[in-house]
């Protein structure tokens, strides 16, 4: 089992972790790809100011921001369905700001 130092993990070490976020695997599934004990890793995961919690946040933003730009561009070229779908999309996160501004 690997310590986490997070100074030393790689360039393709935190892609990897990156894309693992986004694809919506658990904390433990992610320790023991990596082979990091599993209660250090999810304290680093959990702990916003550290390196990992950046990259499994950031995972997670880049597919969905990935998914919405290919969205606007099918609406953007006059596709109906993608216009229609990306109006939902700001809707609900128009909507999901609003929740976390009363909150």
């Amino acid at each position: 089992m690997r310590k986490i130092i997070e100074s030393e993990l790689t360039e393709e070490e935190l892609t990897e972790l990156e894309r693992l976020s986004a694809l919506g695997y658990k904390y433990p599934e992610m320790a023991l790809y990596f082979d990091f004990d599993e209660s250090e890793f999810i304290a680093f995961a959990e702990d916003e100011t550290s390196v990992i919690h950046r990259h499994l946040k950031r995972g997670k933003l880049i597919v969905k921001a990935n998914a919405q730009m290919q969205l606007l561009a099918a609406a953007e070229s006059g596709n109906i369905t993608a216009i229609q779908q990306l109006s939902r999309t700001l809707r609900e996160r128009k909507y999901n700001e609003l929740l976390e501004g009363i909150s």
